[in-house]
């Protein structure tokens, strides 16, 4: 299903959203109406950059249904694992895409789209690969088993000024460690974006709670809607 955007938010405007909030929601469910409600909750937070991950049942209509829905907001797709898939998330309304893997051609899939991109890589010969590859940035997946800010603090010593960035079940209480490690941003799934409140139909809650997240990695002045 292809889309036109209504904001079509350009790459380089994503890197400045990205730049001052260092904050992308992570949406994984196994309903896709429960998507829907946990983009629209953490939209209403405030949270710009919102990743619809292609393991959601119809994640392009889901993806379609949010672009016009939340003009104001920038809808990726996360867990991309091909081209073709890539190019079907961008055609849906995504503007940009998230790989837990090293997928060099999602670089292109995203840059044709004027998107921005940011491939998974945990070793620091793959990390070296993204960064060639010209990903905008680079998710460190999984983080938690390896180490966590320690393992990113370990990969900073040696490799300098990337882009990384912290994926998954990261707690509020993590995120100045990632940053003091080196991190330059997150991805954050179910820390924030609480099925469990959404089980229960406690969507305010879930909104207080990505409040907090972004308060928390926010940019000092950074300015938001």
């Amino acid at each position: 299903m292809a889309v036109i955007p209504r904001n079509l938010v350009r790459r380089a405007e994503q890197l400045r959203i990205f730049g001052e909030d260092r904050l992308v929601a992570v949406i994984r469910t196994a309903i896709t109406e429960d998507a829907l409600v946990t983009a629209r909750a953490v939209a209403s937070a405030g949270v710009r950059l919102i990743e619809i991950t292609m393991t959601i049942p119809d994640a392009d209509e889901a993806i379609a249904a949010l672009s016009e829905e939340l003009p104001d907001r920038v809808i990726g797709a996360g867990t991309v694992l091909s081209r073709a898939q890539a190019e079907a998330a961008m055609l849906a309304g995504a503007r940009f895409l998230v790989s837990p893997c090293m997928l060099p051609e999602l670089v292109e899939v995203a840059r044709a789209h004027d998107g921005m991109s940011m491939l998974g890589t945990l070793t620091p010969t793959e990390i070296v690969q993204a960064a060639r590859a010209g990903s905008d940035f680079i998710k460190i997946f999984p983080v938690q088993p390896v180490g966590g800010p320690a393992y990113v603090r370990g990969i900073t010593r040696a490799l300098r000024d990337l882009p990384l960035v912290a994926t998954g079940n990261i707690e509020l209480s993590e995120i100045r460690a990632y940053f003091d490690a080196g991190c330059v941003g997150f991805g954050i799934s179910t820390p924030m974006t609480r099925p469990d409140l959404i089980a229960t139909g406690d969507v305010d809650g879930v909104t207080r709670v990505a409040s907090a997240f972004l308060s928390a990695t926010r940019r000092a002045g950074a300015a938001g809607n």
